[in-house]
């Protein structure tokens, strides 16, 4: 029963989180070591994490088909040329993330490197005060804009760093307007969260879970989460959008600067716990664990060599 409401309350954290330039993915990870520190953690496993993070990603991506379906329909049998600004957008993160997910996964619940993001999103949303109202539509957007826009998310996979936020921002940077680049923002996010997605069921359908298993989560509490996810970020986008519309993304500065001491601290604070396996270890092994002597601790391996 805790594993169902804390899987819902992520859902809906996350639903809200993804349309609002206060990186919802941060948000999950820091919510997910406060469980932790209470001693109700969903899961030990940084790849089971990443997991549940993109399958809630995808009932983001259900609540923008569903709320943006009458404009996706007109910008794609009005101008074809989208579809290819698209794809190239699309390059620079699967450049960039597919290794960051394979290889280096731990990264996404990596509490310093979020509370450092959280920082550089609120420049990045303070910038906008000096960004002057743009002209271009995604009608009118240069290939370089697609471009510059893809490699700014691609930047924007790490965890605090607002994916809408981000491709907003610089979006606006290349003169759209406001709407336009919000549009642009949450389109470009389908084909990226849609194969993620796509990866994950059908790796979650090919593998057996084990009996009983402490460290994965049951595929029916990870449906629950995309089912609570989908309609927080629809009745987020219904009631939001038009506030994100006004461009006065500034506002969330000031929660993403709050966040950020706050995730700090929680790393700061979190207790230090040597057990008798993690002494025997070898150092270049407990260099990575910091906290049980079970959950990774990317920041040091991140910044140690």
């Amino acid at each position: 029963m805790i594993e169902l409401l804390q899987v819902i309350f992520i859902g809906i954290a996350q639903g809200i989180g993804e349309f609002l330039p206060i990186s919802s993915s941060g948000h999950n990870a820091v919510i997910e070591h406060l469980f932790e520190r209470l001693g109700n953690s969903l899961t030990n496993d940084s790849s089971e994490f990443v997991k549940l993070n993109i399958l809630l990603h995808v009932g983001s991506l259900v609540a923008v088909l569903i709320v943006f379906r009458q404009r996706i329909i007109n910008m794609l049998t009005k101008d074809f040329r989208l579809i290819p600004m698209l794809i190239v957008a699309t390059i620079p993160v699967v450049v960039v993330g597919y290794p960051i997910h394979k290889f280096a996964p731990w990264i996404q619940d990596s509490l310093p490197l979020i509370s450092i993001c959280f920082i550089v999103t609120g420049i990045l949303l303070f910038a906008t005060l000096r960004c002057p109202e743009g002209e271009k539509t995604t009608f009118t957007m240069s290939w370089k804009d697609a471009l510059i826009i893809g490699c700014a998310q691609s930047v924007a996979i790490l965890p605090g760093l607002s994916r809408s936020g981000t491709t907003i921002v610089v979006a606006l940077f290349c003169k759209l307007k406001r709407e336009e680049a919000a549009a642009f923002s949450f389109i470009l996010s389908i084909p990226v969260i849609a194969g993620s997605g796509l990866l994950e069921l059908h790796s979650m359908l090919k593998e057996e879970q084990p009996e009983a298993s402490t460290a994965s989560l049951s595929n029916g509490l990870l449906f629950v989460g995309v089912l609570a996810s989908c309609i927080a970020g629809i009745l987020a986008l219904v009631f939001l959008l038009d506030w994100l519309k006004k461009g006065k993304l500034w506002y969330f500065a000031i929660w993403v600067f709050l966040m950020s001491p706050l995730t700090m601290a929680l790393w700061l604070t979190e207790p230090n716990v040597a057990t008798e396996e993690h002494l025997q270890e070898p150092a270049e092994v407990r260099m990575f664990d910091q906290s049980d002597g079970k959950t990774p601790k990317p920041f040091t391996s991140l910044f140690g060599k």
